[in-house]
């Protein structure tokens, strides 16, 4: 009997390991697949702050209204070892960002600062007398391919941090005068940057998110794949790939606010970061007394309010920087 009962044991256990290794080795090849990232500017290579369209389909938005005259190119260090940010600054004009505010942009998933979408943000603020300072996110863009893996705004952070460090040492740009605009993936790495350097005094999170684990779940119910599979996934990435995607989390924002503005912004009909991810953040600000302005615009599809919208997103993005930010605006449109 005690033979028998050691056989079942034995079974019982060879089972549960084979079971935890399929879970596992599912779990890897999820993480490995979507966590994969596309380094470059695929089709808008051509895009500069000075002439850009969107390239993946079709459009007739005026995009020509909304350009610079001058900007710059700069590499700087994330803070990491060998990793290397490129970036455009875009000062009020070509004598220097004078006295007034700056906004860091930071574009979304597999994207980049040659994207449409963060460059019209780029010339709606410049126009409006700020400066402004975009850059791609490591693995993304022409910034150095870390491990080719994305990190959901868990290591990005570090990116926005340097942009800071390179504002206030290389630009001499006054702290009080920096806030930040993140879109979609960007939102959450702004987020967590912004709960971790009260250096950035303002924040907009466009189509973002605040819990990881949530995100994490839905994107892999939006690949097709069931949701339960999350911890799998979550685990692989942190004993394969050295990833600990649920830390630093985008709460911190909420955490750690200090009292600076927050502006959350999401379209109704968003199917890519559904927008109660955006709604659940008024729960958040209410437990930390967090400074939070939601915008939910009806119809509007993820990245959209901005064209749906147009000119109330210029507006309420521009009062709320000029508003939060110290610094004087230069008026610089035509």
């Amino acid at each position: 009997m005690q033979k028998l009962y050691f056989k079942v044991g034995y079974t019982l256990t060879g089972l549960i390991l084979f079971i935890a290794l399929v879970y596992m080795g599912i779990g890897y090849f999820i993480y490995s697949t979507l966590a994969k990232a596309d380094p470059g500017c695929s089709v808008d290579c051509e895009n500069t702050p000075g002439s850009y369209q969107d390239n993946s389909k079709e459009s007739d938005f005026p995009f020509e209204k909304y350009i610079v005259d001058y900007w710059e190119s700069h590499q700087y260090s994330a803070g990491d070892e060998d990793i290397q940010i490129d970036a455009w600054w875009i000062p009020i004009d070509r004598n220097g960002p004078g006295e007034a505010p700056v906004v860091i942009l930071v574009h979304g998933l597999r994207s980049s600062k040659y994207d449409s979408d963060i460059l019209l943000v780029a010339a709606i603020l410049n126009q409006a007398g700020f400066n402004t300072l975009l850059f791609d996110q490591r693995d993304h863009g022409m910034s150095t391919i870390e491990d080719g893996k994305i990190s959901i705004g868990t290591k990005e952070y570090r990116d926005v941090i340097a942009s800071v460090d390179w504002l206030v040492n290389t630009q001499s740009i006054n702290p009080k005068s920096i806030g930040i605009y993140g879109l979609s993936m960007g939102a959450g790495t702004a987020a967590i940057a912004f709960g971790l350097d009260n250096r950035i005094q303002a924040a907009i999170l466009d189509s973002g998110f605040s819990d990881l684990y949530t995100i994490v779940e839905e994107e892999l119910q939006r690949e097709g794949y069931p949701p339960w599979l999350a911890k799998g996934a979550i685990w692989s990435a942190f004993i394969f790939g050295n990833e600990t995607l649920l830390e630093p989390s985008p709460k911190l924002a909420f955490k750690n606010h200090d009292d600076r503005p927050i502006f959350a912004i999401h379209g109704t009909s968003d199917t890519r970061v559904l927008p109660h991810n955006t709604s659940d953040m008024e729960s958040l600000a209410t437990k930390y007394g967090a400074n939070l302005t939601i915008w939910l615009a009806e119809n509007a599809i993820h990245s959209g309010v901005k064209f749906m919208y147009l000119g109330d997103f210029s507006n309420r993005v521009v009062e709320f920087f000029g508003s939060s930010l110290e610094g004087i605006l230069k008026d610089n449109k035509e």
